[in-house]
C-alpha cells in the first residue's frame, strides 16, 4: 500500500519526505524501481506501447528546393535539398515521401511562384488529389498545404503539378520553397 501511494504522489508532482528503517541500499533499490515505474507508466500515457520511440525511429522529412524548377503538366515537385530525412522516406530524385510506416501523419509545404506568373499545384496520397494550392497575382507569390492523413505502410505523398499547364515553382538559395511530413501517432 505505502508503495502505491508513493507511486501515485510521485506521479501527480507531490514532494513527500518519508522517513524509514530501511537499509540505505534498500532504499535505492526501492527508488530505482519506482523512477522505472514512472517512466513506463509515463510512456504508455503518450504513446499506448510502454515505450516512446527515439527521434531517429520517428518518420520525418523536411526538403527544399533551392532552384527554380519548370513543370510539365502531372509533373511532381522534387524538392532537391534535405534538412531531415529520418528513415529515409523522402527520395530527392522522384519527389516522393513513401511512409515506412502505418500511422497518423501530418504533411505541410509552402511553395512559391515566378514573379507574376499562375501556380496551381496539389498535394496527392497515392493516386488520390487531397488538396491545392493556387498562386496568382502580380510579385512572387506563396501558397501553401497543411493537412493531417491516416496513411499506410509504402503509401505515396507528394506535389504535382496541375495536369492541364505548365508552370515553374521558383526558389533560390533562400529555400522559398519547402516540403516537410512527419509521424503524429
Amino acid at each position: 500500500m505505502f508503495v502505491i501511494q508513493l507511486i501515485s504522489l510521485l506521479l501527480t508532482a507531490q514532494l513527500v519526505v518519508v522517513n524509514s528503517s530501511c537499509s540505505s541500499k534498500l532504499e535505492s533499490s526501492l527508488f530505482d524501481d519506482l523512477i522505472g515505474m514512472m517512466l513506463k507508466l509515463k510512456g504508455t500515457e503518450h504513446r499506448g506501447l510502454g515505450k516512446e520511440m527515439k527521434q531517429k525511429e520517428t518518420p520525418a522529412f523536411s526538403v527544399y528546393r533551392d532552384a527554380p524548377q519548370s513543370l510539365s503538366p502531372s509533373t511532381i515537385v522534387k524538392f532537391n535539398r534535405v534538412w531531415t530525412n529520418n528513415l529515409k522516406g523522402y527520395d530527392v530524385t522522384t519527389g516522393i515521401f513513401t511512409a515506412p510506416m502505418a500511422g497518423l501523419y501530418h504533411f505541410s509545404a509552402v511553395v512559391m511562384s515566378e514573379s507574376g506568373k499562375s501556380l496551381f499545384l496539389h498535394l496527392w496520397h497515392n493516386d488520390s488529389k487531397m488538396t491545392g494550392s493556387f498562386i496568382t497575382g502580380d510579385g512572387y507569390k506563396t501558397g501553401t498545404f497543411d493537412v493531417v492523413l491516416n496513411v499506410k505502410k509504402r503509401d505515396r505523398i507528394y506535389i504535382r503539378c496541375r495536369n492541364n499547364t505548365s508552370q515553374k515553382i521558383y526558389s533560390d538559395s533562400d529555400n522559398y520553397s519547402t516540403f516537410s511530413g512527419y509521424l503524429i501517432a
